[in-house]
């Protein structure tokens, strides 16, 4: 899905239960992530987020948005890679407050997957998810993001035809698509909804063990 019928899908959607969570979620992303270069995708081993990792870049990158850039935490990147495929799972290691991990998982995740988010999440960093809804996977995520509970699954949203071509995209990408809009959008928040998250991620959160 290009730019233009992204934004298309995003403004029909506005209003909608799929359009004002995934606002919210990119928002709020932005909001808490206030060290530079400070926001990480990581995902399982087999499906890591290349695509949403994509998607945010150029966004922010066309927004001007330049300290929130996002960095892909690959489990074994090659020797040889580039710079921004080379970022291993010492990028963990190193994270803590005023930085984001958003794990994307559309499978059930692995022990491996969790134990490694639970390391970073006691090290003050704020956990965004987009998931199946697993029970460990929300447990350990202060904002969790479900796209089956917001599509139905395998239901393919048809906006409709532009420039002669139908816009058809399935829930869980869908969901990648307007959060990564959203998240380069500063007009996505609202004073009275930020103050609400803030709190409740606060209250989520506690102090890092």
């Amino acid at each position: 899905m290009d730019l233009t019928r992204a934004s298309l899908l995003r403004e029909m959607l506005s209003g909608t239960e799929l359009g004002s969570r995934t606002t919210q979620f990119g928002y709020a992303l932005r909001r808490f992530t206030t060290r530079r270069s400070g926001l990480m995708l990581f995902g399982p081993v087999d499906d890591e987020p290349w695509h949403l990792t994509a998607h945010l870049d150029d966004e922010l990158h066309r927004a001007g948005v330049e300290d929130l850039r996002p960095s892909l935490v690959r489990w074994n990147p090659a020797p040889d890679a580039p710079p921004h495929l080379a970022i291993g799972l010492d990028r963990l290691r190193d994270a803590g407050r005023g930085e984001s991990l958003l794990v994307v998982a559309e499978d059930t995740p692995a022990d491996t997957l969790l134990e490694r988010i639970s390391d970073v999440r006691r090290r003050g960093t704020t956990i965004f998810s987009i998931g199946n809804g697993d029970k460990e996977l929300t447990s350990l995520s202060h904002e969790t993001l479900v796209p089956e509970l917001l599509v139905p699954d395998g239901f393919g949203w048809t906006t409709r035809e532009i420039e002669q071509t139908t816009v058809v995209d399935e829930g869980f990408e869908t969901a990648q698509h307007l959060v990564s809009l959203a998240a380069a959008d500063e007009e996505a928040g609202r004073a009275g909804w930020r103050r609400r998250l803030r709190n409740a991620i606060e209250r989520l959160g506690g102090e890092p063990g």
